[in-house]
């Protein structure tokens, strides 16, 4: 799925490839972009996703066959796309079109976001509003911004147009979605679908070199294949986007850390793809291969490549239920990652965290229920008792205009405790102080 809301990445990276395009000679693909990152510098933590693994990209009801003349743009332009990224086409690509009216149909039948997913990002103080009406936002702002998307469970490409006659900012998403379809073919994109997948921190990390591979290749493409006047075409239809007040006010009503976690694969992924770039996009086969496990690892594209970031400890949780009762159940446990703890920490007044975040080892969640009432625990392990006692210090800060009594923050509705031990410091939150303090 491409975003408008991150087309400004784009255009950065149009800057970036178009030396190499116009260096290339005859037909052949070379290009050799330069990343303009600072390696010596962390990177800024864009934001989080501890979120349940991401729902599948709803399946439509295949449309009409497209029109013969649309089909021979789709495939020349598959032809391209095979031929710029170096992957044969192992079976052909099935595609159908759909109008903005149609999708947004399909979104209100498919999408759903139930209490217990809102519930989890307030308790985490990912977003300040629990009675939120998110599912409804979000069904607006994809009905709005979607330009086409490729189903891995029934390996159809979907291209989101009012008509046959594709702009060539739609011809250039194309583009990215039959990158997605020969990442399928070739690499495999079963970890999307699979719901019992709880290391959300590790499915962010595959989204974003996912997408980086397919943000690249799209914006190769645009230089490659377009031709003058369609590349004009295209960077004036991105920019127009950009500028769409009416896109931004549905943009505006929805929670940061919500967008943060939908652009992040679309931002951190293509950043990643430059830092990891040789000369040869074929290069980046490796990384769909075998991915960082991380989002640290996203987001410190130059450390990692160094061999310089681990790959996280496995932190294991209490099981709280025996202590909470019976009338408790498990909703959700996972992966946080440094991606989520960055924007918790932001969201919660610390401006820059990012060196402290560099010496995160690993963490786990969990979520309980009872009704109404919340309990969440969250687990983080550091590099040292000293890097430890640093997160403690931060997650304190969070928390300096809460009241406390006997160790426990209480704000908007919110009960919190944190406890440390050695290279472990454990973030526990409840809507009931009674039933935080008797786990504790």
């Amino acid at each position: 799925m491409r975003r408008v809301s991150v087309l400004l990445i784009l255009l950065l990276l149009v800057a970036a490839c178009t030396t190499a395009a116009d260096d290339q000679a005859d037909d052949t693909v070379d290009p050799t972009p330069t990343p303009a990152v600072d390696e010596t510098q962390p990177e800024e933590t864009p934001a989080p996703e501890p979120t349940p693994t991401p729902e599948p990209t709803p399946t439509p009801e295949p449309e009409d066959e497209i029109s013969e003349e649309l089909q021979a743009l789709v495939d020349e332009v598959t032809e391209n796309v095979v031929e710029l990224r170096g992957l044969e086409l192992l079976e052909d690509l099935q595609f159908a079109i759909m109008s903005r009216d149609e999708l947004a149909e399909m979104l209100e039948e498919e999408v759903e976001l139930d209490q217990s997913d809102i519930d989890l990002y307030w308790i985490l103080r990912l977003i300040d509003d629990r009675e939120i009406d998110l599912e409804q936002m979000l069904i607006d702002v994809q009905a709005a911004d979607v330009y086409g998307f490729y189903d891995p469970e029934t390996q159809e490409t979907y291209i989101i147009a009012e008509d046959e006659d594709l702009s060539a900012m739609e011809e250039v998403f194309l583009a990215h979605e039959i990158t997605h379809a020969l990442q399928d073919q070739h690499f495999g994109l079963d970890r999307i679908l699979d719901e019992d997948d709880r290391d959300y921190d590790a499915l962010n990390a595959f989204m974003a070199i996912v997408e980086g591979d397919a943000v690249l290749t799209q914006e190769l493409y645009a230089q490659q294949y377009l031709g003058s006047e369609r590349l004009l075409e295209y960077q004036q239809e991105a920019m127009a986007a950009l500028q769409d007040s009416e896109m931004d006010g549905l943009m505006d009503e929805i929670p940061a850390y919500i967008m943060e976690s939908l652009s992040f694969p679309y931002i951190a992924g293509p950043m990643f793809m430059l830092q990891a770039w040789d000369g040869d996009i074929n290069g980046i086969d490796q990384f769909l291969q075998d991915p960082p496990v991380s989002t640290q690892q996203i987001l410190n594209p130059a450390a990692y490549l160094r061999g310089d970031i681990e790959d996280p400890v496995v932190v294991e949780l209490p099981d709280l239920l025996e202590p909470l009762g019976d009338d408790w159940e498990l909703y959700d446990e996972g992966t946080f990652g440094v991606f989520t703890l960055g924007f918790m920490l932001e969201a919660n007044g610390i401006a820059e965290p990012d060196d402290d975040l560099e010496w995160w080892n690993g963490d786990s969640f969990a979520m309980y229920r009872d009704g109404d009432d919340i309990v969440s625990v969250l687990a983080t392990q550091w590099y040292d008792e000293e890097r430890a006692a640093g997160f403690e210090d931060l997650l304190l800060e969070t928390m300096t205009d809460y009241t406390e009594e006997d160790g426990v923050y209480s704000g908007d509705g919110r009960f919190h405790s944190i406890e440390v031990d050695g290279d472990l410091v454990t973030l526990i939150s409840a809507t009931d102080q009674d039933v935080l303090e008797s786990i504790r």
